[in-house]
């Protein structure tokens, strides 16, 4: 943090002047994540300002700087802010799976991985903020999502990575890797398109738990062939090429 004074805070009381400071600080930068988040949900990264958020938060651009120092910095705090929550509900869930039996099961894995992220949504309501600030990093021209998906899920998919590696040992750490991507495709296919896919699948309003659950058994089925099918499909690969030659000649 830059080592000027707070410009929204003004000088310091004589008495009890650090904690009434911070205080206030505290909820200056949570007043200017609230009005970004908003905003570039609804705008994204490119179509929303520094006026805006300054008008949206009832502070100056001095605050801004002094909390992000960048909009760059202020967008990626807005999308982290939702998501570490959910990350630590994920890792908690991983170590009751992990707890209940070693290895753990699929679907207990499956099911750390995706319920928060559901529960989330389902808790924001009509809002969908996490969706749509998604929605907003992975679609945002300036290669947002390499920027966020590290710092956001990099220690998350390497604790799944090492229960999988557990549930599946047969199963190299690539293989492994790549589904977990595709899993994390199928999860952000739901938050970022929840409402079309639930209409083009006739679910209506499903309950959380019952979305959950169909992805659990989706999950963990896709892992699951991991240890039979990767074989079967690097065999193919290998027919593939050695048919390409013999009619090359």
């Amino acid at each position: 943090m830059p080592p000027w004074p707070d410009p929204d805070t003004g000088p310091m009381p004589p008495e009890g002047g650090t904690e009434a400071r911070g205080g206030r600080s505290q909820a200056t930068r949570e007043r200017i994540l609230d009005a970004a988040e908003r905003l570039f949900a609804e705008h994204g990264f490119a179509g929303t300002s520094h006026r805006q958020i300054t008008a949206e938060a009832g502070v100056n651009l001095a605050a801004v700087n002094y909390h992000f120092g960048s909009k760059d910095e202020l967008f990626l705090a807005a999308v982290l802010r939702r998501l570490e929550p959910v990350n630590r509900r994920r890792l908690e869930m991983l170590e009751v799976a992990e707890a209940k039996s070693d290895p753990p099961r699929l679907e207990e894995v499956a099911r750390a991985f995706v319920k928060p992220v559901v529960r989330a949504g389902a808790e924001e309501g009509e809002d969908e903020v996490l969706g749509r600030l998604m929605a907003r990093a992975v679609g945002e021209p300036g290669g947002w999502a390499e920027k966020i998906l590290p710092v956001a899920f990099g220690a998350v998919a390497a604790r799944f990575i090492g229960a999988l590696e557990r549930a599946l040992p047969g199963v190299k750490r690539q293989d492994l890797l790549w589904g977990l991507v595709f899993s994390a495709g199928v999860l952000s296919q739901y938050v970022l398109m929840g409402g079309v896919l639930r209409r083009v699948a006739g679910a209506g309003a499903a309950p959380p738990e019952q979305v959950v659950e169909r992805m659990v058994d989706f999950i963990a089925a896709g892992w699951r062939a991991l240890e039979a099918g990767v074989g079967q499909a690097r065999e193919r690969i290998k027919k593939d090429k050695k048919r390409g030659k013999g009619r090359k000649r």
